[in-house]
């Protein structure tokens, strides 16, 4: 199998629908696979918008048309979104822009979104500054970290390869050990 072939022919595809479902390691990876020139950075910006966009207008036309329903059909899903509405009536248009920098907030907020007043339209604007702001900010993050690493790795050989990747993991790990717990603590 040829790996950076699959990524070359497939690789945009994979970011939308990737995005759709869990945006920021897909856009980390995205921002790798940039990096190593397997695609173009613009392009995989282009679509982790598209498929971020797509996800959380899904997530909002579906709290506009079956809100309601599904909150007497998910009652932990609608305890959930108790704090959110308290957000939306304190932060209404900044929440729109930047929910997606707070873990745990990107499922539940536009559907939260979709069960008030705001239009649409506004939601559809304000919400793609903020898909764009955040896909930059991970993107950016995957491109320079992982050219960082080709950088640092370049003179070492052998085991301190094995040394800095095990390393790499172990952070990796603990970062997303400690992000699942304060999101579990922050909708408890």
């Amino acid at each position: 199998m040829n790996f950076p072939g699959l990524i070359h022919d497939y690789g945009y595809a994979a970011i939308v629908v990737g995005t759709f479902f869990e945006g920021e390691a897909v856009m980390l990876a995205a921002g790798v696979a940039a990096s190593a020139g397997l695609l173009s950075l613009p392009g995989a910006i282009i679509t982790s918008i598209v498929g971020t966009f797509g996800s959380d207008m899904f997530c909002f036309l579906l709290g506009r048309l079956a809100g309601q329903r599904l909150a007497r059909w998910f009652p932990r899903m609608h305890a959930r979104l108790g704090p959110v509405f308290g957000l939306i009536e304190r932060h209404n248009d900044k929440l729109i822009v930047f929910y997606q920098f707070f873990p745990g907030l990107c499922a539940v907020t536009p559907m939260a979104f979709g069960m008030t007043r705001v239009s649409c339209l506004r939601f559809m604007v304000l919400g793609l500054v903020g898909n764009a702001l955040w896909t930059l900010a991970y993107s950016f993050g995957g491109f320079f970290s992982a050219a960082a690493i080709r950088s640092a790795l370049a003179g070492l050989q052998g085991w301190a390869v094995v040394v800095y990747a095990a390393a790499a993991v172990t952070i990796a790990a603990v970062w997303f050990v400690r992000r699942q717990r304060r999101t579990d603590a922050n909708f408890s």
